[in-house]
C-alpha cells in the first residue's frame, strides 16, 4: 500500500473517532422484522458511528479481495498462454535451421 492510501486511511480514522467522541448521547435504532412490533435498541453514537464504519470497510475489503481474485485468474491465464507460445516459439525454432539472435531479431543468419 503506498504512503499516501496509509495517510488517507489514517486521516479517516482519526476524524470518524473525533466524530464519534463527540457525539456521545445515546441514540434509539428502530428495527422492521415485519411483525407490527418494534425493535428499538438504545445504543450510543460512538458504537453506531464505529459499526457503520467498519460495516464499510469490510464490504469493500470484501469487493476488493473479488477484484485481487479476478485478477489472480486472469495473471494466472496469460503466463500459461505466455508459457504456451514460448514453447511453440522453442519448438518451430528447433524445427528451423535459421538461427535468430536475441538482441536483434531481425538480423537473420543461416548455418
Amino acid at each position: 500500500m503506498s504512503t499516501l492510501k496509509y495517510i488517507f486511511f489514517i486521516s479517516l480514522i482519526i476524524f470518524v473517532s473525533l466524530f464519534a467522541a463527540k457525539n456521545m448521547h445515546t441514540v434509539e435504532v428502530h428495527f422492521f422484522d415485519g411483525s407490527s412490533a418494534d425493535r428499538t435498541i438504545k445504543v450510543p453514537t460512538m458504537v453506531l458511528v464505529s459499526c457503520a464504519f467498519g460495516f464499510g470497510f469490510l464490504l469493500a475489503w470484501f469487493f476488493e479481495l473479488f477484484a485481487q481474485f479476478k485478477l489472480k485468474g486472469q495473471l494466472r491465464e496469460k503466463q500459461k498462454n505466455i508459457e504456451r507460445l514460448e514453447k511453440e516459439l522453442s519448438r518451430l525454432n528447433q524445427s528451423s535451421n535459421v538461427n535468430v539472435e536475441p538482441d536483434n531479431p531481425t538480423s537473420l543468419s543461416n548455418n
